[in-house]
């Protein structure tokens, strides 16, 4: 099995720092949004997306986790 990182994607919602950053900017924003009472859905669909792209190339490259 192939040595896993930091950035397992499954566990830090990225698999690189950029997206690691990206996601946390998102989520600075969702609060802000909240707070103001204005919608979060498009900002929670980039984050999903982001998520999705990670999970997939994280898969692709040490392929799918084993299921318990």
């Amino acid at each position: 099995m192939a040595k896993r990182t930091y950035l397992d994607p499954r566990q830090m919602g990225a698999d690189n720092l950029t997206d690691a950053a990206r996601l946390f900017l998102i989520g600075v924003r969702v609060v802000r949004a909240e707070s103001r009472g204005k919608s979060t859905a498009r900002l929670e669909k980039k984050a999903d997306r982001i998520q999705e792209e990670a999970f997939a190339r994280w898969d692709a490259k040490y392929g799918a986790p084993e299921e318990d």
